[in-house]
């Protein structure tokens, strides 16, 4: 074997090797880049859920108020008083606060599965760029047996 084969046998095994560690680099970024998003969108779920609960809380207040003005209106009472009003309120009260623990609770379940998505997306990226390392180690190994047994020609 030549000396210019030896050479670009070499080449060839070292552009081999630098592609498939390159390549296992870029799946590694792209999966860092796709795991960051979906943390951002589990952030956008947990503060939709926050505003959503705080919503279903304004309407329970707001219900309470339509209840104790009707209450007042129809002149049965409407203060601490008359337990049928604070009765209703009392439970239109829970199931407002119900509503808003719901809500939340679904916000934050949505969010820690795409937290949950991003970690594996991550060691996925991590497990090609270490694959793609091993992969280059075979690659410069049966290079550089091929240059010591010329095998390049």
């Amino acid at each position: 074997m030549s000396g210019i084969e030896m050479i670009v046998g070499a080449l060839g095994t070292a552009a081999s090797v630098a592609g498939t560690i390159g390549a296992g680099q870029a799946a590694k970024n792209e999966a860092n880049y796709e795991a960051k998003q979906l943390e951002i969108k589990g952030a956008e779920e947990r503060a939709a859920a926050q505003r959503d609960a705080m919503q279903k809380r304004t309407e329970g207040k707001l219900v309470m108020s339509r209840q104790q003005a009707l209450a007042a209106a129809s002149g049965a009472g409407a203060g601490s008083d008359a337990p049928t009003i604070v009765r209703m309120m009392t439970d239109t009260a829970g199931e407002a606060e119900y509503n808003a623990q719901t809500v939340n609770y679904g916000g934050l379940s949505r969010a820690t599965g795409l937290f949950d998505a991003a970690r594996g997306r991550r060691a996925s990226g991590k497990a090609s760029f270490m694959g793609s390392v091993i992969g280059s180690f075979g690659q410069a190994a049966t290079g550089l047996g091929k240059l010591r047994s010329g095998g390049f020609g």
